[in-house]
Parts: C-alpha cells; sequence; structure tokens
C-alpha cells in the first residue's frame, strides 16, 4: 500500500481551520462539492456529493474514525474505482497564536491494479484542495470546478507513469464521445504531449483552447476529438 502526504503552512489558528472543515458552504469552494454532509461527530457517515458537469453525479462517502478538535481529523474513505477503503488523516499543529502546520495524510492504495491511477488523481486533489482552503481562509474564495478554458469532456481517475490518464467517466454526446473514448480507456497523450501525471495533463489542458483539434493516443489507436468550452455548474460559480 502506498500513502500521499501533502502539508500546508496557514496564517490562521487550529480551531479556524477546522471549523472551515465542517463548513458545508466553505465545502462548495474548496471541495468543490455539490452536497455535504459529514457531522462533527465521532463514528458519524459523511457524504461528499459531487456534480462536476460533464457526466452523470458522483459521491465520496466514508465514516470519521477518530476526531480531536481541533487537532486530529481521521477518516475511512472508500475509493470508489478499485472498491478498497483507505484512511484520510488530517493533522493541524500550532506552530505559534496564528500559524497553523496542516498535513494530510492519504493511506491505503493499492500498488497495482487500479492503484497507481487512484493515487495519482488523489494526491492531485489534495494539493488543489489545500491549496484552495488557504485561499477561503485569506478570505479569497476559489472553486475547484473552476478554471481551464478548455476541457476533454472526460473525468479522470489519474495518471499512473508509463501508461497515461485512466478515463472513469465520459460525457454521453461529447466530441470525446463522438470519437470513440470510452469508461475504462487509457490516454497515453493528446497530439506529442505524453500523460505520466495529473500534473502533465494540467500543464497540457492548461494551454489548450475550446475548439482546438486534437488527437487522443489510445492503445494502437489514435482518435482525433475536439476540445469543449468549460463550463462549470451554475451552483459552483463565485460571485
Amino acid at each position: 500500500m502506498s500513502t500521499i502526504r501533502q502539508a500546508r503552512e496557514m496564517p490562521h489558528p487550529p480551531v479556524a481551520i477546522w471549523e472551515t472543515l465542517f463548513d458545508p458552504a466553505a465545502a462548495r469552494g474548496w471541495l468543490g462539492v455539490a452536497g455535504f454532509i459529514m457531522p462533527e461527530r465521532e463514528g458519524a457517515a459523511f457524504c461528499w456529493f459531487f456534480d462536476a458537469g460533464p457526466t452523470l453525479p458522483s459521491a465520496e462517502v466514508g465514516r470519521i474514525l477518530e476526531l480531536e478538535r481541533p487537532r486530529r481529523l481521521s477518516l475511512l474513505l472508500h475509493l470508489s474505482q478499485s472498491g478498497t477503503d483507505s484512511t484520510v488523516t488530517i493533522e493541524l499543529t500550532p506552530l505559534d497564536e496564528q500559524r497553523t502546520e496542516v498535513v494530510v495524510w492519504h493511506m491505503g492504495f493499492r500498488e497495482d491494479g487500479l492503484g497507481p491511477f487512484e493515487r495519482d488523481g488523489w494526491e492531485h486533489c489534495w494539493e488543489h484542495h489545500l491549496d484552495l482552503l488557504t485561499d477561503h481562509l485569506a478570505g479569497t474564495p476559489n472553486n475547484y470546478q473552476i478554471g481551464h478554458r478548455a476541457v476533454l469532456g472526460v473525468v479522470p481517475v489519474g495518471v499512473a507513469a508509463g501508461k497515461g490518464l485512466l478515463v472513469a467517466k465520459v460525457r454521453t454526446g461529447s466530441p470525446v464521445d463522438t470519437a470513440g473514448v470510452r469508461t475504462g480507456d487509457v490516454i497515453r497523450a493528446a497530439d506529442q504531449h505524453v500523460f505520466d501525471s495529473m500534473e502533465d495533463f494540467d500543464t497540457w489542458i492548461d494551454t489548450r483552447e475550446p475548439g482546438e483539434r486534437v488527437v487522443l493516443r489510445i492503445g494502437d489507436r489514435a482518435l482525433p476529438a475536439v476540445l469543449e468550452a468549460k463550463q462549470p455548474p451554475e451552483y459552483l460559480a463565485i460571485a
């Protein structure tokens, strides 16, 4: 099993960060959720409901394993693609009266099968979630679903080095759907840009515009497709 570790130093006391973790309104921004149920109670079930727009909605579900306010939160989080359980632990360590080190440990990713794809996807997510949590606490709320001018019309699981980007979902009727991309496909590259991590994919999509034509490399297939304009769900728009 492999583990993700992400850390940030935030200019806020632990209690302010802790309260934000359980705030449904804040979660719409830093987690990018449409719905958020997470009672501040050890043993409680939680559900993070996502509706990113391109395909059917999804949910991340689990249970609160440990809760030590305002220092430590441990969650049992089900990994939907592999069907295995993982553990997320968020530790808040005060550095002084106004600074806190926030560390996220995400443990339990398999070393084989879908594990490397899931690990990369969640590592990418936690990096951005912590950045957006920092934005929210600074009073400049941003949103996980806002960014990139163009999209492929797929929801990725993540990227495994040497293999490519695993597709979790494809929006029905999108250009990539018409081109023949299907759930479970692994996109090795777009044109000459090879994907060995979600950061590789982000670097590539950040430079693209809606309407651009690309050639996706999937196994021995070369599928021409057109990039779409990103249209985040209305409920995620930042005023």
